[in-house]
């Protein structure tokens, strides 16, 4: 769809910047902000489907289109507020499956090695009762030559 086409179907809240009419630096954004605020005003409808209604005439992307939405949005909220993340830290839910991983792996080692430290015990012992046992020998064998 051409502009020209794309301006004549558009509304006349801001649709006309939106759409690629004669908006200045930052025009189109500001416009697609105003747009989507109309279209979802009382929840008429969501945010996602007003993007992909201004992206189908307009012939945007529908990224591009909530890009500009939310680069205003920020915008306009910068100056009240300062931009925060909200919830756990990116990554932190793969980062503690990691750990937890580690952790069991770690703990199922140190079983083993217990295990086997155990049984080299029991192994010495017997060791040891075969070394009495041959020292025995050699003194009885020692007494009768």
């Amino acid at each position: 769809m051409s502009n020209s086409a794309s301006t004549a179907t558009a509304s006349s809240d801001g649709a006309d910047a939106a759409a690629g009419g004669g908006a200045g630096r930052g025009g189109i954004a500001e416009a697609i902000f105003a747009e989507v605020e109309t279209m979802t005003a009382g929840g008429a409808m969501s945010k996602s489907d007003a993007f992909e209604e201004i992206s189908k005439r307009t012939g945007r992307r529908s990224g591009t289109v909530a890009a500009n939405y939310y680069r205003i949005a920020r915008k306009r909220d910068g100056a009240r507020k300062p931009r925060t993340r909200r919830g756990r830290p990116r990554g932190s839910g793969r980062a503690r499956a990691d750990v937890e991983a580690v952790v069991a792996k770690l703990d199922d080692a140190v079983k083993e090695l217990a295990k086997l430290v155990r049984r080299q015990e029991a192994e010495l012992a017997t060791l040891r009762a075969q070394a009495a046992q041959f020292d025995e020998l050699k003194k009885l064998i020692a007494k009768n030559s």
